[in-house]
């Protein structure tokens, strides 16, 4: 695909040329073959056990969109699947027709920060695999608390120490060859903190040594 720069989107974050058609159609044979993420998996699984039916997701970073398809498959009413690689929306979007979900699920372009205003209500916010690949934490945790939702759930990289060496590295490198691409290890406590102050308290924390699953709900009034 020919690379287009994201120039009006936060930090010029150059997700196109990083999330390409050759890894989009990676990740779907992948699922197809392996099936999912363990992690996905475990996000998955939580938010199905709070309760799905007829709920509206909004899916930030969507990839191949294995969160909301499957989401949708045990009784959610629609999904918006918000991404800023048109190779992952493409991909995505015919995945969703293959599965009969074509006319339930919207994609939509873009940061989720640079078009929120943009976005529809969502009962049930997930983020898998994406605030690790994002800067600006508070702007796009409250991308996610959305005012109807009742769910936000995150599969995000440990805040340990050998995984923030292993991002230093991968940045310096991604700065060598000028790919205008970063990774981050958002602090646990900083997480925590911004949902708490919008109202969400943690439901789940589990996950495996790399990836964490946090599934956070809505205090009541």
């Amino acid at each position: 695909m020919p690379h287009d720069p994201l120039t009006g989107f936060c930090c010029d974050q150059d997700f196109e040329r990083l999330f390409d058609a050759r890894e989009a159609q990676r990740d779907l044979e992948t699922w197809r073959e392996d099936g999912l993420p363990a992690a996905t998996e475990d996000l998955i699984d939580a938010i199905k056990a709070e309760g799905v039916e007829g709920a509206a997701l909004l899916d930030i970073g969507a990839g191949v969109g294995m969160v909301h398809l499957e989401l949708l498959a045990a009784g959610a009413a629609t999904a918006v699947d918000v991404d800023a690689s048109r190779a992952y929306l493409a991909v995505a979007s015919a995945e969703a027709e293959a599965r009969g979900f074509g006319e339930r699920v919207e994609h939509r372009f873009g940061d989720a920060v640079e078009i929120a205003a943009t976005l529809p209500a969502a009962d049930i916010v997930t983020l898998d695999r994406v605030i690790c690949c994002y800067p600006d934490l508070p702007a796009l945790l409250d991308v996610a608390m959305r005012p109807q939702a009742r769910l936000i759930g995150l599969v995000h990289p440990r805040d340990t120490w050998w995984l923030r060496g292993t991002s230093r590295f991968f940045n310096a490198i991604s700065r060598l060859l000028r790919r205008h691409h970063a990774f981050y290890i958002h602090r646990q406590a900083t997480i925590d903190q911004i949902l708490a102050g919008g109202g969400f308290e943690p439901r789940l924390q589990g996950g495996g040594r790399i990836w964490r699953v946090s599934l956070y709900r809505r205090l009541p009034a």
